[in-house]
């Protein structure tokens, strides 16, 4: 039996829906309180220095120095049912997967200064995509995981340059930083059990002793391990931005988002050592010693190490148009987003193991978003929006790491001014994600599983999921 990253690595890079519910695939999802309030839909609204996210070329609209601080706050709710999960061996798998995700603040940052009539440049700090979720460590599915987080934050200094009245351009460089991390049991039991070195001596056995020691071993905590994998690295990109003015209340947007490479580098570390024990003493009870050779080839195979494997977060593609008509504005964005990318996953192995690769099979995506602001009087400023946006995970590639499915965005939002300098954005979204049926089996990219060859565990998980979230944003607005 040979466990390896590949499933865990899949989940590292997938699991950023459980804890959000927000942005299909493992977009964050909301980077501006002023945004939020629109459903995303305010790309060429270019009211406040959070534009540098969304359409750079917006920020010569910009006068002065201004600066926007931004705080999302994500309270999201999640239920699992199971509905037959089991072992490589059929042996049925249970527990309460407990509250998978919790509520999380995530701050972002924006910066504008005009340099003449015609040039501003811009700094953004934000979290791009972001995740955390945990399950109970018995839970049914725990051998396909346990917990995993990931963290992001990007630094985007930016230049936007007037070329007329009527033209706009921006653009920027991205530097990305990612760390994660991420855990699953490791089914040593039912490895060991479904070894065909172990077959004849299996098979030389009453019936009733071998389904004694599949009920024994498989799926059970005391023959049961677990990894724990961490890894980070820098990546870079570029983003670049177009607005269109075809009057002084009409405007027009196309920004792009570069992919951005990384190669996470980091370790995994194994708890073999107590299971491997309890199955040496079952096994030397069938047959002195054999115990003690399986115990020492567990030890031998399920060392730590160093690992690593490439993730290439997707470009995207987004149109915005913005109308202002007397005290309402209307305004629309369509983001198109190359999760295509994301085909297999394949980790790198420090100690000679071959490469180990899982299909995903993921599908680009589109974002509908329509949004509008009523000026209520001199200082409050309403919004509302709505949004749909599709899911890059089809039902046969669902894992519990993203039990993704299109999601409905319901938005609401204001913004109050303050003072002719300083005003306050307030933004209440709910998001709710399409009921999801899970049927998982963990084979690690093999046609079939073996567990003592494939690298995985083997299981299949089966389950339903309900996923929603509540998400408040609250952002100040300066302008020195």
């Amino acid at each position: 039996m040979r466990f390896n990253l590949t499933s865990i690595s899949a989940a590292l890079l997938a699991s950023l829906l459980a804890q959000a519910a927000m942005a299909s695939g493992y977009h964050f999802g909301s980077q501006s309180a002023s945004a939020q309030g629109t459903a995303n839909a305010n790309a060429a609204e270019a009211e406040d220095a959070s534009v540098l996210f969304y359409n750079p070329a917006g920020l010569t609209r910009l006068k002065g120095v201004n600066a926007s601080g931004v705080l999302t706050v994500v309270a999201p709710s999640g239920s699992y049912e199971d509905r037959g999960s089991t072992t490589v061996l059929g042996r049925p798998l249970s527990g309460d997967s407990g509250k998978f995700v919790n509520t999380t603040a995530v701050p972002h940052g924006y910066l504008s200064y005009q340099l003449s009539d015609s040039l501003v440049a811009g700094f953004g700090v934000f979290v791009p995509f972001g995740s955390k979720s945990e399950y109970n460590s018995d839970w049914a599915g725990r051998y396909n995981t346990i917990g995993t987080e990931l963290k992001t934050i990007a630094l985007n200094p930016s230049l936007s340059f007037k070329v007329n009245e009527q033209w706009s351009l921006g653009g920027g460089i991205t530097a990305q930083y990612i760390e994660g991390k991420l855990s699953k049991a490791a089914d040593f039991g039912s490895g060991v059990l479904g070894d065909p070195a172990l077959k004849p001596l299996l098979g030389a056995l009453p019936p009733a002793m071998v389904a004694g020691l599949i009920q024994k071993m498989s799926g059970t905590n005391d023959f049961s391990g677990r990894v724990d994998v961490e890894g980070k690295n820098w990546g870079y990109g570029f983003n670049l931005g177009l607005m269109y003015s075809y009057d002084k209340d009409t405007r027009f947007g196309v920004a792009y988002r570069s992919k951005i490479k990384h190669q996470l580098s980091g370790d995994a570390r194994w708890q073999v050592q107590t299971p491997a024990t309890n199955i040496a003493a079952v096994l030397n009870g069938i047959k002195p010693g054999l115990g003690s050779q399986v115990q020492a080839g567990l030890l031998a195979k399920y060392s730590d190490s160093d690992a690593s494997l490439d993730v290439v977060t997707p470009e995207s593609l987004s149109l915005s148009a913005f109308k202002q008509m007397d005290k309402l504005a209307l305004m629309a964005d369509l983001t198109l987003t190359r999760h295509s990318r994301f085909q297999e996953l394949r980790v790198d192995f420090a100690n000679k193991l071959p490469d180990s690769v899982t299909p995903e099979n993921w599908t680009n995506t589109v974002r509908y978003s329509v949004g509008m602001n009523y000026q209520l009087n001199d200082q409050f400023k309403l919004r509302a929006g709505v949004a749909y946006d599709g899911s890059p995970v089809s039902t046969a590639n669902r894992t519990p790491s993203l039990p993704d499915n299109d999601r409905l965005w319901l938005s609401g939002g204001l913004n109050w001014k303050l003072s002719a300098k300083n005003s306050v954005d307030l933004a209440l979204s709910y998001v709710k994600v399409g009921s999801s049926d899970l049927s998982n089996a963990d084979y690690g990219g093999q046609a079939s599983c073996r567990p003592d060859l494939n690298t995985s565990s083997c299981a299949t998980i089966r389950g339903h999921y309900d996923i929603s979230s509540i998400l408040f944003g609250v952002q100040y607005n300066h302008q020195f």
